[in-house]
């Protein structure tokens, strides 16, 4: 590849994958092989609607040559390399016009973190995985897939480790296998981890295999769902365990109750249909259910697994409408806020949001108290 002109890595990476992290390395990478280097960013929009863009330029130039001229954004038709931390971004990075056929090496992780609109469809609004592969390889020079983050979890390792072996597997930059571990190693940020799980995908990028697509969730086999017909089995076997989670066992059999007079009818595909809604309208995520979930132990512990040599601090923006404000109490009391201007008034601070440190007792006592609020 002539270096006439830099030599270009867009990363697009959703929060929490450590694309910081992974850009910090490359920035090392450069450095540390005479490489002058530009890197950017754009950040995402919150709630998965978006990932933020990593931009890097590589130019190596003799210090007695002028300065190249550096780009700080992608630009279709000059992107050498394109990496995607997930599925669906490919497919975005693809929309925007980075993918090109004639020079692009596109690298994607075939998992899947479900966007809004895919997560509030009541029927399957899941994108399509294998359209979205099948798009990839039509409109990249080179397309290598694989599964970024089971490899990052078999090593106990965030994904930016993986992400950084498929940088380096794909061969589009001219750096050292040794130059991108002396990046890790520098770092000094859990390197052992790191190492693994940088060689492990390393290696499948060197000798890629056809992907593997996990979308589907095993049905529990508890006998809950027993007795209805097969679709609506299905169905009613991913719901009842929400169901459970969300409220209690009466819960559930509050919802089969519902649903059974619908099922009597014979109309599979009418059950279906209220059997899935049903259960998503029976589980909105309330501000009791968002509380229990930030407070969950499983969700803290994630955190501190992460950077068990560090003092951690979580802490959770929230900002709630008065809809929901009201919809967390009784009924007749949030229908008078939902007409009252002084309560309006009154509530106004909490409306323009607010910022609680979910590990300090005061955080974390406070959603537990609103969590506790489900039973009644």
């Amino acid at each position: 590849m002539s270096m006439d002109r830099p030599i270009t890595l867009t990363l697009a990476a959703l929060g929490g994958q450590g694309g910081g992290v992974v850009q910090d390395w490359m920035i090392e990478v450069a450095q540390s092989t005479g490489f002058r280097v530009q890197a950017t960013s754009v950040p995402g929009v919150a709630q998965r609607t978006g990932s933020t863009i990593y931009y890097m330029e590589f130019h190596r130039g003799s210090t007695d040559m002028p300065a190249p001229i550096m780009a700080l954004m992608p630009v279709g038709g000059n992107c050498d390399l394109v990496v995607a931390a997930e599925l669906l971004e490919a497919g975005r990075m693809i929309q925007r016009g980075f993918v090109d056929h004639e020079i692009t090496t596109l690298v994607a992780s075939t998992h899947r973190a479900y966007t809004i609109d895919e997560k509030s469809h009541l029927a399957d609004g899941r994108a399509n995985s294998e359209e979205l592969l099948a798009l990839a390889e039509a409109s990249s020079h080179r397309f290598v897939s694989y599964d970024m983050q089971a490899i990052a979890t078999n090593h106990g390792a965030v994904i930016s480790a993986a992400i950084l072996g498929a940088i380096a597997g794909a061969g589009v930059l001219p750096f050292t296998v040794e130059a991108y571990e002396n990046a890790i190693i520098a770092s000094g940020r859990a390197v052992a981890t790191n190492l693994a799980a940088f060689r492990a995908s390393l290696g499948v990028t060197l000798h890629p295999e056809p992907p593997v697509l996990h979308e589907s969730v095993a049905v529990p086999s508890d006998g809950l769902a027993a007795g209805l017909p097969p679709e609506v089995a299905q169905v009613v076997g991913h719901a009842l365990p929400r169901l459970k989670a969300y409220q209690d066992a009466g819960y559930v059999d509050e919802y089969r109750a519902a649903l059974q007079p619908v099922v009597n009818l014979g109309h599979v595909e009418l059950a279906v249909e209220v059997a899935r809604g049903l259960a998503l309208w029976m589980t909105f995520e309330d501000t009791i259910r968002v509380a229990e979930l930030k407070t969950e132990p499983a969700r803290l512990r994630q955190f501190l697994e992460n950077d068990a040599d560090k003092l951690v601090n979580v802490s959770d923006f929230m900002k709630p409408r008065l809809q929901e404000l009201a919809g967390t109490m009784p009924a007749t009391f949030g229908d008078w806020v939902l007409s009252s201007r002084m309560a309006k008034v009154f509530l106004s601070p909490l409306i323009r949001g607010l910022t609680l440190r979910t590990t300090s007792a005061r955080g974390y006592l406070a959603l537990r108290f609103i969590a506790q609020l489900k039973r009644y």
